[in-house]
């Protein structure tokens, strides 16, 4: 009724829990797309971030967002390396002491600012700025807290209000929103699953049947919640020889994905540059973009933009 009566008004519906923006709660021809991964190792944030770029090179206005609350790698995979926290002693400190003058400036006091908890709205104005680079949006814990700071230990309650503040409250101007979830079935995938407005879900995974179990333990909890599977990237799938120019499978390759109807959107070689140009900040599409492991991104990236338009 209020979309009929304000037909030209950005109409926002928020409870204690969820929040809705029209069409699937991220806003009319709008997504939201978890990039899981069943078990860590499999090289899901390196495919987070170079398909999020392959999908900008497309003409698609992406978003990025890193859910890992305890090992938020993507900052650092584009670039950006926040201050660290170790303070080194000053002039007649003893190495070991304690200061007690002044305020905390630890991870836990920086994320008390976020104010995740409150009684009245936040107007559009007072969001948060997503990180603009590469051409796509970025949003990360690991921005707001030192690269070498311990894990944060958080509480289902406190994963769920943060996860929930970036994407309903990060002013994203994105079409596709991409969410890098950390691996396994924690807290961070059953807020995704129960509380997010996801359209699908990507797997990355290895070829082997062990990998895939593990991602099938994941998908048994999408199919639960359902969130629908756009399909699995196999990263890592084989090694072009630099003698005979052949390709050779560095793992078994199982079925197991497959046969429970999870179709296969590409195989990424494995490309020892994919992990240099990562960690030197700038991804493999951009560094080779006329490469193997870019010729593949491409055919996932078309086929992940065909599935949201239909």
């Amino acid at each position: 009724h209020l979309a009929i009566a304000f037909p030209t008004a950005a109409i926002q519906v928020s409870d204690d829990v969820r929040t809705y923006r029209g069409g699937t709660g991220f806003g009319e021809d709008r997504h939201v797309v978890a990039v899981l991964g069943g078990k860590g190792g499999v090289g899901k944030s390196t495919t987070a971030i170079n398909l999020a770029l392959t999908l900008s090179a497309m003409g698609i206005s992406v978003g990025l967002l890193d859910a890992d609350l305890s090992a938020p790698d993507i900052p650092h995979m584009v670039g950006i390396h926040p201050e660290r926290s170790r303070q080194t002693p000053s002039e007649g400190e003893q190495p070991g002491s304690e200061r007690t003058a002044g305020p905390p400036s630890g991870p836990r006091s920086r994320m008390a600012a976020w104010e995740l908890w409150r009684t009245s709205m936040t107007p559009r104005s007072g969001w948060r700025q997503p990180l603009q680079r590469y051409g796509i949006e970025v949003m990360s814990i690991g921005l707001a807290i030192p690269e070498d700071a311990p894990p944060l230990m958080t509480s289902r309650l406190m994963v769920s209000a943060l996860l929930r503040e970036f994407v309903f409250q990060v002013a994203w101007s994105a079409d596709v929103l991409l969410i890098d979830a950390p691996p396994g079935t924690g807290d961070e995938l059953q807020v995704m699953a129960h509380e997010l407005p996801l359209s699908g879900a990507i797997f990355v995974t290895t070829p082997q049947d062990l990998a895939q179990m593990d991602a099938e333990r994941t998908l048994s909890l999408l199919t639960e919640h359902g969130v629908p599977v756009i399909g699995a990237v196999q990263n890592m799938a084989s090694l072009h020889c630099p003698h005979c120019a052949g390709e050779i499978d560095l793992f078994a390759r199982s079925s197991r994905l497959a046969d429970a109807g999870v179709p296969i959107l590409g195989r990424i070689p494995f490309d020892l540059r994919l992990s240099e140009a990562v960690d030197a900040g700038r991804p493999l599409v951009l560094a080779d973009p006329r490469g193997p492991v870019s010729y593949e991104f491409a055919k996932v990236g078309h086929a992940v933009r065909q599935w949201l338009r239909e």
